[in-house]
C-alpha cells in the first residue's frame, strides 16, 4: 500500500469517526413519509423510513491534495518527472529561506561570543574533571586503600544527600 493511499485510508477513517461523533449529538431531522411510499428492495420496513435530511455515501471522498498529486503524477515522462520533482523542492527551500529572519551583524558577534565562552568554560571544567580522575585512579592503583577512602567518603555524601532531601518537603 502506497504512502497516499494510507494517508487517504487514515483521512477515511477519522472522517467516519468524526461524522458518527456528530450523529450522536446532533439531533436528526426527520422526513415525513407519506403512505405512498413502498418497501424497497432491500426490505426496508415502514418504521425505519424516517431518515435524515442527507444519506451518507458509504465511501470516503477524495480529498484535493491526493487529487492533485496524481493529476501530477500521470503528466510528463519518465526525465521530466523526477526533474519536476526536483525543481519543486528547491522552489520550496527557496520560499522557506524568504521567510528567514536573519541576526544583525551585532547580535551574530554576541551570540557567537556566547557560545564560544560556554564551550571553553565546559572545556575547562571536563578537563579539570578528568585530570582529578585521572590523578585519583593513579593513586588509587599504587594503594588501594585510597580507593576504600573514596567510597566510603562518596557513600558518605549519598546518605547526607538522601537525609537532607527526606527532611525538606518538596518545592512542587
Amino acid at each position: 500500500m502506497s504512502a497516499e493511499q494510507k494517508t487517504l485510508n487514515d483521512n477515511s477513517k477519522r472522517r467516519r469517526g468524526r461524522l458518527r461523533r456528530e450523529e450522536q449529538e446532533a439531533p436528526v431531522q426527520n422526513i415525513e413519509v407519506t403512505d405512498d411510499l413502498e418497501d424497497d428492495e432491500d426490505g426496508v420496513e415502514e418504521a425505519n423510513l424516517t431518515r435524515g435530511v442527507t444519506e451518507r455515501k458509504g465511501r470516503a471522498t477524495p480529498g484535493r491534495r491526493t487529487q492533485q498529486v496524481e493529476i501530477a503524477k500521470s503528466e510528463g515522462n519518465i526525465v521530466t518527472r523526477p526533474l519536476r520533482g526536483i525543481r519543486e523542492y528547491l522552489e520550496s527551500v527557496r520560499s522557506e529561506i524568504q521567510k528567514v529572519v536573519w541576526p544583525s551583524r551585532e547580535e551574530a558577534r554576541r551570540l557567537t561570543i556566547i557560545v564560544l565562552s560556554v564551550t571553553i568554560a565546559s572545556a575547562l571544567a571536563l578537563g579539570i574533571v578528568s585530570l582529578l580522575f585521572n590523578e585519583l585512579f593513579g593513586l588509587g592503583l599504587r594503594s588501594p586503600l585510597v580507593f576504600g577512602v573514596i567510597f566510603v567518603l562518596i557513600l558518605g555524601a549519598f546518605l547526607y544527600y538522601l537525609r537532607r532531601n527526606s527532611r525538606q518537603p518538596s518545592s512542587f
